[in-house]
């Protein structure tokens, strides 16, 4: 063999190999944002022409159009019964049964749903069947789908450090279900990330390092609704005129971004905000969860099996 071939076939073994470099240093693509029932259902909870609705509209082909035009607003222990739609498209109202941080026994507010309320629409809508409770939820997650992450408060046996949030969208699925416990027990549901609705660094600099970072819409306290809800109880004095304003609402947050991470910071009633700008300043995406989170849990609908 001669110094020319050999040197020619070793040009060629180098240029092999730098190609598998860079092939194995190349991430895998990742799956583009799917439709799902899941998102179909809670997307049209949202308030008119909210950014992910409207992207994940885009996206996928959906056409799911907003129930009520300000979005669906808390209510604690609200549920999906027949008062919930009695009025529709307005909102119907009723007075709170227990007394919490924020609402007051015996007094008139807009009705809405809470959390679990919220997740009990989605199941209905998709005809899940009847949904657990979260401490069932928490006690099934345990067993069977603790292998969705790597980490977390395992709250039974021993303390694990929270994975990390960067990477957590590659174990997870549209649809799935979080349980987040601090004071309170709260759940929400995974429907991607920043990245999947087609935002990049350049459209949002303030949450470039935070693009793979899980969104979960859910219903709860957000700084928007207060003044958007008292203000369809001023327009509608004929049946909301005694109406206590809510707190809250169906809103889409970002997961386990620092909160000094985030440009804005705003107390609303009883509770503090940290929140980034988006959709060019019209939306308020906010930071969960709060820095006295103590426990978590992820848990997959059966569908999604």
């Amino acid at each position: 063999m001669n110094r020319r071939y050999q040197n020619r076939t070793a040009f060629r073994c180098l240029a092999v190999l730098c190609l598998l470099s860079v092939c194995l240093a190349v991430s895998p693509a990742r799956a583009e944002l799917s439709r799902s029932p899941l998102l179909d259902a809670a997307f049209q909870l949202l308030e008119k022409d909210n950014i992910f609705q409207r992207r994940y509209n885009e996206l996928t082909g959906a056409e799911v159009t907003s129930l009520f035009e300000t979005g669906m607003p808390y209510f604690f222990g609200g549920r999906p019964t027949n008062l919930l739609m009695s009025r529709y498209p307005e909102f119907a109202k009723r007075d709170c049964w227990e007394t919490t941080d924020y609402y007051e026994t015996k007094r008139v507010y807009v009705y809405g749903l809470d959390c679990m309320g919220f997740m009990t629409w989605i199941w209905k809508q998709c005809k899940l069947g009847k949904l657990p409770s979260m401490s069932d939820i928490l006690n099934d997650s345990y067993q069977r789908h603790y292998d969705l992450y790597t980490g977390g408060w395992n709250w039974k046996f021993e303390e694990k450090p929270i994975p990390d949030p960067a990477t957590l969208y590659q174990n997870l699925r549209l649809g799935d279900m979080l349980i987040m416990r601090n004071k309170y027990r709260h759940i929400m549901m995974y429907i991607g990330t920043l990245r999947d609705y087609g935002f990049t660094a350049d459209e949002v600099p303030e949450l470039a390092d935070y693009l793979d970072y899980p969104l979960v819409i859910h219903c709860g306290p957000h700084p928007r609704y207060a003044e958007v809800i008292q203000n369809y109880i001023d327009a509608h004095q004929d049946h909301c005129w005694n109406c206590l304003t809510t707190d809250g609402g169906v809103s889409v947050s970002i997961l386990y971004v620092p909160a000094e991470a985030a440009p804005y910071h705003e107390h609303v009633q009883v509770t503090d905000f940290d929140y980034f700008l988006i959709d060019g300043g019209s939306y308020q995406l906010t930071i969960r969860p709060t820095d006295d989170s103590r426990a978590f849990c992820w848990h997959r609908p059966p569908s999604l099996h």
